[in-house]
């Protein structure tokens, strides 16, 4: 059964407490990788969220981060987090959508999302921090209203091309996501996450291990992104001609997935 960042990262901090993890021991993305048996994905999730907690800091030289000199104080008094945004910051990304899909998103300001709302200028950004943040935060709510199948279809190759025609008509119904998304592993935020999770694993089930198996997905995902964004720079919204080369490049992608799936 997959693992999820947040099981490992609690397994983790279980082991600050307990002593079996040091100060300034390192926490390496393969070795959680080989350990949970999980993508790297979620090797640089789990990372993530002992970072943000305080339990973890990255070392140059190192290919993951080290325990930190607070962590066994932090990890005892941990208790879960709050949603990260309240009602009201739910508001103000709905908003930024809703003026991006109208307008673009080199429109959007949080000027515009406050005389939207009604509220000053400053106000949004005390629940959504900083641009990057906010954009990040429309991205994953619109992932969060695409999640992958629940019913996968028979075949890694059938998975692969349900979820990528998923993400294509995603891309295609808001011009500006495949500029904004990212799916590099340091980036993700968690409903894309689930995207690469959820096709990491439909290759993991049919025989690759777990770092090729993340990277087919990643690969996939970023075909389908770069195809989207190729076609918006050069003609702006996607037609069926446009949709019969992202199927035909798709297919040529799978064809060369093939020979690593037993």
């Amino acid at each position: 059964m997959a693992r999820l960042a947040t099981e490992v990262a609690a397994e983790l901090r279980q082991r600050i407490v307990t002593g079996e993890l040091q100060v300034d021991d390192e926490l390496s993305f393969r070795d959680i990788m080989r350990d949970w048996d999980v993508s790297m994905h979620v090797a640089f999730k789990a990372l993530r969220l002992m970072r943000d907690e305080g339990l973890a800091e990255k070392i140059t030289g190192i290919h993951g981060m080290v325990v930190t000199e607070d962590a066994f104080e932090l990890a005892l008094a941990w208790r879960p987090a709050p949603p990260v945004t309240s009602d009201f910051g739910a508001r103000v990304v709905r908003t930024a959508i809703e003026l991006a899909d109208a307008d673009g998103l080199a429109a959007l300001s949080m000027r515009r999302i406050g005389e939207r709302l009604g509220v000053a200028t400053m106000t949004p950004y005390r629940y959504v921090g900083t641009r990057a943040g906010l954009e990040s935060m429309m991205v994953d709510a619109i992932f969060a209203e695409h999640p992958p199948p629940r019913s996968p279809a028979v075949g890694w190759r059938a998975q692969l091309e349900l979820l990528c025609r998923m993400q294509w008509q995603m891309y295609r119904d808001r011009a500006w996501l495949a500029k904004t998304v990212s799916f590099r592993p340091s980036e993700l935020s968690p409903h894309v996450a689930a995207h690469l999770e959820w096709a990491t694993r439909a290759m993991a089930d049919w025989g690759l291990g777990a770092e090729p198996a993340s990277r087919v997905a990643a690969t996939a995902a970023d075909f389908v992104r770069g195809t989207a964004m190729d076609i918006e720079r050069e003609a702006g919204a996607g037609t069926d001609e446009d949709t019969a080369l992202f199927e035909f490049g798709l297919q040529r992608l799978l064809d060369g997935f093939a020979p690593l799936v037993r």
